[in-house]
């Protein structure tokens, strides 16, 4: 079976990228792609990944590897957007302006219905903002926390200082302080984490690295109406959470409680070196040696409606 599928791949048209600059109505520029192979067509509905704060469209296709491409080459059509202070996106100063953003694209999209991949603590904002969505039908958070505390003296460190990726791509306690954050006892590609740490990553701005280890610091991120926790604890949808046991920026006791507080929409599904190959980090979940034959078949069958 898994030789007539590569047979099949390989047969398929090319997968293509295109790119595309949408405005935010406060003039923000923020950045789109699609992935799609050429006359391949899916009754899914489109699927758009969004990644961490700090983190690029990289963190979906990085040289080439990652879930944007491995869900095109299944048929599905697949966004990856860069919300203000991501990749190649105009400055981000609010987290808040930031979980607005994705109504942004939806428009620009111009879809009725799509589904939704989200990571890290951009995953909890952008749930939190926009739990009314109508457009949103399946959503999968990776190592997405309801709950907020500062995960390690580490982290505190790291926020405290701006958020600066670009500081610890400068030296080799930098590097360091990134693996245990980041990609801690994970396996990777040759290179792979230490060049997403180079190219994939992106400094926070000195007001949303405040902003975020104030909510981590607080429990809880206030927002206009609510807050992020009575938000995620009312959202509705049905989601798939995934949560890495090695994550030191987003710890799996804040994702993991997701489950017990939501209304029975979250289905949990966690990761143990003693029943996988490896506890995945925060990282690795997307990047990871592993994760294309143990992650991205459970993100693929739940949005195709199969029980993961």
């Amino acid at each position: 079976m898994i030789a007539v599928l590569s047979l099949l791949l390989a047969a398929s048209p090319e997968l293509t990228v295109s790119h595309r600059r949408v405005d935010t109505p406060d003039h923000v520029a923020l950045s789109l792609s699609r992935y799609r192979r050429a006359g391949v067509t899916s009754e899914q509905p489109p699927v758009l990944l969004i990644p961490e704060l700090g983190f690029s469209r990289a963190a979906y296709d990085f040289e080439g590897r990652g879930l944007a491409r491995w869900l095109a080459e299944r048929g599905l059509t697949v966004y990856v957007a860069e919300l203000r202070g991501q990749g190649k996106a105009g400055p981000g100063l609010s987290l808040e302006a930031l979980g607005g953003d994705l109504r942004v694209i939806l428009d620009a999209l111009n879809v009725k219905t799509i589904d939704l991949v989200v990571h890290g603590w951009a995953g909890s904002l952008v749930i939190a903002s926009n739990i009314a969505e109508p457009r949103l039908r399946r959503v999968v958070a990776l190592n997405t926390p309801l709950l907020a505390e500062p995960p390690s003296a580490l982290a505190e460190a790291f926020l405290e200082d701006g958020g600066r990726f670009s500081a610890l791509a400068g030296s080799p306690q930098g590097a360091h302080t990134f693996e245990l954050l980041f990609s801690m006892w994970s396996k990777f590609p040759r290179g792979t984490d230490r060049g997403f740490l180079s190219t994939g990553t992106r400094d926070l701005s000195r007001p949303v690295a405040a902003q975020l280890l104030a909510w981590m610091r607080q429990g809880d991120l206030p927002l206009k109406t609510g807050s992020v926790v009575s938000r995620m604890t009312s959202w509705a949808k049905p989601t798939l959470l995934l949560v890495g046991l090695a994550d030191g920026f987003a710890s799996a006791e804040l994702c993991a409680v997701w489950r017990e507080r939501s209304n029975g929409a979250v289905r949990l599904r966690s990761f143990s070196r003693l029943e996988t190959q490896e506890d995945f980090s925060h990282l690795s979940m997307l990047l990871g040696t592993h994760a294309p034959e143990i992650v991205f078949p459970l993100v693929y069958d739940f949005l195709i409606g199969a029980t993961p």
